[in-house]
């Protein structure tokens, strides 16, 4: 083994130093230690976020939606559907839809709604999939009542449940005397949660044709909604198909629907890790001044070794050993306590979240990348912070520090 290497080891641990500098050498540890894992924890939480608000929108409203500025809507819907499908090859589905503001009413409770009328066949929604209770079965009773299915936290407000009459009053304008809402009388087919409250709360759905009726539509749509193979180029995909349809179409990328959704977790990722990056800076200066402790402690072992033919290169490579010994520990601990964290909670779910945030527990996704940035890049500022303590320990003369003992 390098005898500086031993050497650096003996300074550190050997136990016959001042106890105050291997309690301030515990400290520089600890302090790298909680810095890595703080960042490994805070990027994994970050990361979770983003991958959680991205998978719950996509499921919800679509990844690109294509509507038109004509009042009517769009018509001949399915010569468009067919034209995207013969330009876009990574088109995975595709579906139109009616959608309007409107009142619900059950009993004495009304609430402003938002209609959504699909057809179940090539609905890509996730409201399917996310039924708590009833059914999703949107297919007309009779002339009469149609189905609807509601969310369950709208359900709870209304007081309402699965096999219930409801109202729902189609607005077209400003309701008057002379231009009174349409009525349509539905039963509750189900209820349904995504876990994005501001659309539980508002977005109801019901078959197409219902829909086009009691908003007046004919045979048209208000929108179509696709989804695509990947979503990592999806504001290119919308400004493509916006220059081949040209006016009076309009497509948008779930990003630019839900903008400020996304700014807010991109304006979260950006701060938080230079933030929290100031404890790995911190502990990298406690480096600084336990190495410049212990060269004081150890300058009359520093005259020895240079009295024994050690070169300043040489008294550097062992301070630069002793700086290098503890950021590796700090940060082996801290990955360990980092990802250890990470795991525990995404095995147990310890922390919930208020519903403000979209999701019920805090999201963690540990991405290996960004642990081992986090551990290159704490390491070098360790070997930094060693290279000032270390320089000045190589200068030191022999024959003074043999004076000085």
């Amino acid at each position: 083994m390098n005898y500086k290497y031993k050497i650096a080891k003996r300074f550190l641990f050997s136990g016959g130093g001042s106890k105050f500098v291997s309690f301030i050498t515990y400290i520089s540890i600890l302090g790298v230690t909680l810095g890595v894992a703080a960042l490994i924890i805070v990027t994994a939480v970050l990361n979770g976020f983003e991958l959680e608000i991205k998978s719950k929108v996509a499921g919800l409203v679509s990844h690109i939606q294509l509507n038109s500025f004509d009042p009517k809507g769009i018509a001949g819907y399915g010569k468009v559907i067919s034209e995207l499908k013969n330009k876009y090859n990574d088109i995975t589905g595709i579906s139109p839809y009616v959608q309007r503001e409107a009142l619900i009413k059950y009993k004495d409770n009304v609430e402003g709604i938002m209609l959504k009328g699909i057809d179940a066949k090539t609905d890509i929604s996730t409201a399917k999939s996310r039924i708590v209770s009833g059914e999703f079965n949107l297919t007309p009773i009779d002339t009469t009542f149609s189905r609807i299915l509601i969310g369950e936290k709208l359900a709870k407000k209304l007081n309402v449940e699965p096999g219930k009459k409801i109202f729902v009053f189609g607005l077209k304008g400003v309701p008057s005397p002379i231009n009174p809402p349409k009525i349509k009388q539905f039963i509750v087919a189900g209820t349904y949660e995504t876990g994005l409250k501001d659309y539980d709360d508002v977005v109801i759905y019901t078959d197409l044709a219902t829909t086009q009726k009691l908003f007046e539509f004919g045979n048209n749509v208000t929108g179509i909604e696709m989804n695509m193979k990947s979503i990592d180029n999806l504001d290119a995909q919308a400004a493509s198909m916006n220059e081949m349809l040209g006016y009076p179409y309009s497509a948008k990328s779930m990003f630019k629907i839900f903008r400020a959704l996304f700014t807010w977790v991109e304006l979260q990722k950006t701060p938080a890790p230079i933030v929290l990056s100031m404890i790995i800076l911190v502990a990298t200066f406690n480096i600084v001044g336990t190495l410049l402790m212990l060269v004081l402690e150890k300058t009359n072992s520093i005259g020895i070794l240079k009295s024994l033919g050690a070169g300043n290169g040489d008294v550097m490579k062992i301070f630069i050993f002793d700086g290098l010994i503890i950021g590796s520990i700090g940060i082996i601990l801290g990955n360990i306590l980092g990802i250890g964290l990470c795991l525990l909670e995404q095995k147990f779910r310890f922390f919930s979240l208020p519903e403000f945030y979209y999701m019920k527990n805090v999201p963690i996704l540990l991405q290996p990348e960004y642990v081992i940035v986090i551990s290159l890049i704490s390491f070098a500022l360790c070997f930094l912070a060693t290279t000032i303590p270390a320089y000045f320990a190589s200068k030191i003369s022999p024959i003074k520090s043999l004076k000085f003992s």
